[in-house]
């Protein structure tokens, strides 16, 4: 995949007015940078009510992370894959609605968690808000990031990899290392449709230019954009609260025929390369790719003992249509920092 970075470089600038910029590279600006877990083989970064969720992995080393961004990305809550032997992958968070027993529904804030060849998957319950005090990060009494429910799940490879949760459709997109992206019902968890993921590229075949698709494999991690907004449609994201509304209330109800907006993308990366794709949502085209070869070059990790470039969030950050561009938390496994970025250019 070595053609994506020299095939899709645009040169667009992005407003950097009122906030502080340590870099600036040709396809992102950074904008902040922490310290991170070195023994941390992350697999998947997602956001949620102010915090970052990571999901690492290796055998007997998977955990779900909960981290503060506000204080240098400190460590509130640090919870083992059980069973231990199971290779923890991709996290996501997503929500339900569930009715209260009356005329009301809630929305159950929840965070999905792949393994690797284990093809059994964890959801966890955020529904306590998760804002734990630094001192009691381990409160026995709190139902945040408590295994509610446990499901079987099979994919092209057999594995997982990455997912991603579209609130407006109400679907989880799933990778598995193969050039496919599996789209399953977020309640039933079943399998809707398997998208192809493909990469168009101009050719010169008997003296005349013509195009050729290619298949794009090792998708990973993967988080689902609104370029228009910075977000991804979840309005309370950062509320940490219940969610009420009536029965009637079309807010509750998700339109799985509803179409995607043309700002919405699927961002991913690719196994062992130093790049984000970004991805239609119904076409699997890649539309653009985002070089992060500068961020923490190659030469650099292999001083350090640093591995592949593997973590995307949002940050919470919205950008209320402007062109600020999506800000993202990016890492790597066993990375010794994430760093706060701004892509340039939203999607068109």
């Amino acid at each position: 995949l070595a053609i994506l970075c020299s095939r899709f470089i645009f040169h667009t600038s992005a407003s950097s007015a009122g906030r502080e910029v340590l870099r600036v590279s040709k396809d992102y600006e950074l904008l902040e940078m922490v310290p991170h877990d070195t023994s941390s083989f992350t697999q998947g970064l997602t956001y949620y009510n102010e915090h970052i969720y990571e999901g690492t992995g290796l055998e007997h080393q998977s955990h779900i992370f909960q981290h503060d961004p506000s204080d240098s990305m400190t460590t509130l809550r640090r919870i083992p894959l059980a069973p231990a032997n199971f290779f923890g992958e991709g996290i996501a968070y997503y929500y339900i609605w569930a009715n209260d027993g009356g005329d009301n529904m809630r929305k159950e804030h929840r965070l999905i968690q792949l393994t690797w060849k284990n093809k059994r998957g964890f959801i966890y319950s955020l529904d306590d808000g998760g804002n734990p005090k630094k001192n009691d990060s381990q409160s026995e009494n709190s139902s945040h990031l408590k295994v509610i429910r446990e499901f079987d799940y099979d994919t092209v490879t057999g594995e997982g990899w990455g997912i991603t949760f579209l609130p407006h459709t109400n679907e989880f997109y799933i990778s598995d290392g193969s050039h496919f992206l599996s789209v399953w019902d977020a309640e039933s968890l079943d399998l809707k449709r398997k998208i192809p993921v493909k990469f168009e590229r101009k050719v010169m075949v008997d003296g005349e230019l013509t195009s050729e698709s290619l298949d794009v494999d090792y998708i990973n991690e993967l988080e689902f954009v609104d370029f228009e907004t910075g977000g991804d449609g979840t309005t309370d994201r950062d509320s940490g609260e219940e969610g009420v509304c009536s029965n009637d209330d079309t807010e509750c109800n998700d339109d799985t025929s509803s179409p995607h907006k043309q700002s919405m993308r699927i961002l991913a990366n690719v196994w062992y390369q130093d790049l984000i794709i970004s991805i239609h949502p119904e076409t699997g085209e890649v539309e653009r790719v985002y070089d992060f070869r500068d961020l923490y070059p190659i030469e650099q990790r292999q001083k350090d003992g640093a591995d592949v470039l593997n973590g995307i969030s949002l940050t919470g950050a919205m950008n209320g249509g402007s062109e600020d561009g999506v800000e993202l938390w990016i890492t790597g496994k066993l990375w010794p920092n994430m760093y706060r970025v701004r892509l340039k250019q939203h999607a068109t």
